[in-house]
């Protein structure tokens, strides 16, 4: 759900210089834009909630909350794209607010694992209630075929992208 302003100016440049004519990563990328932004905002409207995180904290306590084997905080700057000391400071605000814990490696102690609290696992469903909404409302007006066809667009641009 993050895009970075790269990702949208690097979809610019391709489109004009390849012109695509039926799927448009510039298209992709405003829309992945809007997307985001509009969670941001919904995000922001619940400052008032007990424990308010940013759009970027809810994705890693929600990617750190998925993982199915024993989680690192390399693993977590690798799945995000950032580097590790940004990772650090992402773990630092989440640990500082006890929705994840440290846990060192008993035969490495260099290695922490990462692991969700019951108040971050209470955070997360919060957050992702304001994402199923913010879907719900943003699929008005759609069939289920469209919604099947885009998904199915989806998993493939997916599945390539990761081929390369």
């Amino acid at each position: 759900m993050f895009v970075s302003t790269n990702y949208i100016y690097l979809c610019g440049v391709l489109n004009k210089r390849m012109k695509m004519q039926v799927l448009t990563l510039n298209n992709t990328g405003r829309m992945l834009h809007e997307v985001y932004r509009v969670f941001k905002k919904l995000s922001e409207g619940q400052q008032h909630m007990e424990t308010y995180i940013t759009p970027e904290q809810f994705g890693l306590l929600h990617a750190i909350s998925t993982k199915a084997e024993e989680v690192i905080q390399k693993d977590m700057a690798d799945m995000m794209g950032k580097d590790k000391s940004a990772i650090l400071r992402l773990i630092d605000s989440l640990e500082e607010k006890e929705l994840v814990k440290r846990v060192a490696d008993s035969k490495d102690r260099r290695k922490n694992y990462l692991m969700v609290t019951k108040l971050g696992y209470k955070v997360i469903d919060q957050y992702v209630k304001i994402a199923e909404d913010m879907m719900m409302v943003i699929q008005e007006g759609l069939s289920q075929d469209d919604i099947d066809t885009f998904q199915r667009v989806v998993s493939h641009i997916t599945a390539k992208a990761k081929e390369m």
